[in-house]
């Protein structure tokens, strides 16, 4: 195939999908006013698709070195790089234009709705005719969904919420996550968002509320970005999107949810936590194993409402949810001893062997660095349960107490052996393999 023809395809496919974008978009008029208009020039939303379609395609048609430009562009970013080291590379990107029509027209669409995007948001003579031309297509293209607009159209749309140009970005705020913080500043230096573009944001984020009921768009994913920052999470009211999202959410959008919801746990603890306890009192056992999984982050924000939430998913009838929120122990053992051993007790009475296996590797080692005279007696229960491959963990982390703390390790293989005798014998096998020395010692505890 010739490289005329590779283009050719290429514009076609754009074509195409700007008339399905701006479409898809007019399915839920009004379009978004723009944020930036001249005063004695108001702009007047368009009702008619044949028309703002027409305008679109009459553009990009005349803009052959636009389109040409905007494919320069994605050939040096995205151009795999066995193409220029091919004896014959242009025929190999024919090829490979080619065979990837759709994604490369997605994103010289992506290009051209930012470079309409850069007119329309000029302050000193703002393009209301591009703005809609722009925002329709933005707004097309992000129902359609894809992981190209989702990370590539976030930046347009940050830009709108600003009414800015794309490409200048915005100071952000300063915080914890942050390696240069010194924790002394209490005022954030973070850019305050533009009336109009918030107006404008919360309507593009209305439609793809509306939309995501039945369908899958950027939503969840922009909506987990746009939590970390507690002035936008408010005024483009995220945490109340999230929840009416999260009780219809599938498996491939709920960790955006739920990470948003933990995002917005500083910034609106009463409705995130409302949130929280709503996934996990879900139904969807995918929603309840992504919030066991992510405990430590919760923990970091508020431990007490973690430990309720622990409290009710250590319990769950589904033994992924169990297995994944006992994972979270490992900190306890660290910061909260007491409530370490109190759920410890409890896992041990439930003859869960992945519970066990899964807390003897996650927290046991930090609670016997602390404590290696075991003084709850937690070994010896978690040794007359666990499974094998859980006593060749434990069994190794008694060889180590035994060459430091012999004491301990007798009377913690004593506690076993009266415990149950053949568990005892099985330990005093698994010693003798690692060392005979203190094999010897505890061979005949009675």
């Amino acid at each position: 195939m010739s490289r005329r023809e590779a283009k050719a395809l290429l514009r076609e496919h754009c074509d195409k999908m700007l008339r399905e974008c701006i479409a898809l978009s007019f399915e839920y008029l009004p379009l978004p006013n723009p944020p930036l208009e001249i005063p004695d020039f108001p702009a007047q939303s368009p009702n008619d698709l044949t028309t703002l379609t027409q305008q679109a395609l009459g553009i990009s048609s005349i803009d052959t070195a636009g389109f040409l430009y905007r494919l320069d562009i994605i050939i040096e970013n995205h151009e795999p790089s066995f193409i220029k080291r091919h004896i014959d590379p242009d025929t190999e990107r024919e090829k490979w234009l080619s065979k990837n029509i759709a994604e490369i027209s997605e994103r010289i669409l992506i290009l051209q709705i930012k470079d309409w995007l850069y007119s329309a948001l000029d302050e000193e003579s703002p393009d209301t005719d591009r703005w809609y031309l722009s925002v329709s297509s933005l707004i097309g293209l992000s129902l359609k969904g894809s992981q190209i607009i989702e990370s590539e159209g976030f930046n347009l749309f940050d830009s709108i919420i600003f009414a800015r140009k794309p490409g200048i970005y915005s100071r952000k705020s300063s915080g914890r996550h942050q390696i240069t913080w010194n924790g002394k500043s209490e005022f954030s230096n973070e850019e305050i968002s533009h009336p109009s573009g918030v107006l404008a944001a919360n309507s593009i984020l209305d439609i793809l509320q509306l939309h995501q009921t039945n369908h899958n768009t950027v939503l969840p994913y922009w909506l987990e970005r746009l939590s970390i920052s507690k002035h936008i999470s408010f005024v483009l009211n995220i945490p109340s999107r999230v929840q009416n999202l999260i009780i219809d959410c599938n498996q491939n959008n709920c960790e955006n949810l739920l990470m948003a919801t933990i995002h917005s746990l500083s910034n609106n603890p009463d409705v995130s936590k409302e949130i929280l306890y709503q996934a996990c009192n879900s139904e969807k056992e995918y929603l309840r194993r992504n919030l066991a999984s992510n405990l430590s982050r919760i923990d970091s924000e508020d431990r007490d409402f973690c430990v309720s939430l622990l409290e009710k998913l250590i319990r769950d009838e589904d033994p992924d949810t169990r297995v994944l929120s006992t994972t979270y122990l490992g900190n306890l053992a660290r910061l909260e001893r007491s409530v370490f051993i109190q759920f410890t007790k409890e896992i041990s009475k439930k003859q869960d062997s992945r519970m066990i296996q899964r807390l003897i590797e996650s927290g046991l080692r930090h609670y016997l660095s602390l404590d290696s005279n075991d003084s709850d007696d937690l070994v010896p229960m978690l040794w007359a349960q666990c499974n094998s491959e859980s006593r060749s963990q434990l069994s190794g982390m008694l060889v180590e107490i035994g060459k430091k703390n012999q004491p301990s390790f007798i009377k913690i293989s004593t506690k076993i052996s009266e415990l149950d005798r053949d568990s005892y014998i099985d330990l005093v096998n698994r010693i003798s393999l690692r060392n005979s020395e203190l094999a010897n010692i505890i061979k005949n505890i009675q």
